[in-house]
């Protein structure tokens, strides 16, 4: 009877230490997310990205249209042009 009581409080002794709440434990949620700010930040650095890859994009169409327009390249003149490997 005595060693069913002593069984008894300590495994009630040894389940007391569950479920306690560890001030310096942090849960998997806290250490995985950003803060607000940090997600701002790299929004607004999406957003810088996306303005300037628009901006190259329009300067190569801009580009190829000049391009286009100054393409005044007409085929051989004398039969040495047609054979540019004989020089």
């Amino acid at each position: 009877m005595k060693y069913a009581i002593a069984a008894a409080a300590l495994g009630l002794l040894a389940l007391g230490g569950c479920n306690r709440s560890n001030p310096d434990q942090l849960n998997e949620v806290e250490t995985n997310q950003p803060a607000a700010e940090d997600l701002n930040a790299l929004s607004d650095e999406a957003a810088n990205v996306a303005a300037e890859a628009q901006a190259l994009e329009n300067q190569a169409e801009q580009l190829n249209r000049e391009a286009q327009a100054t393409d005044n390249a007409v085929g051989a003149v004398t039969p040495e042009d047609e054979n540019i490997q004989g020089m």
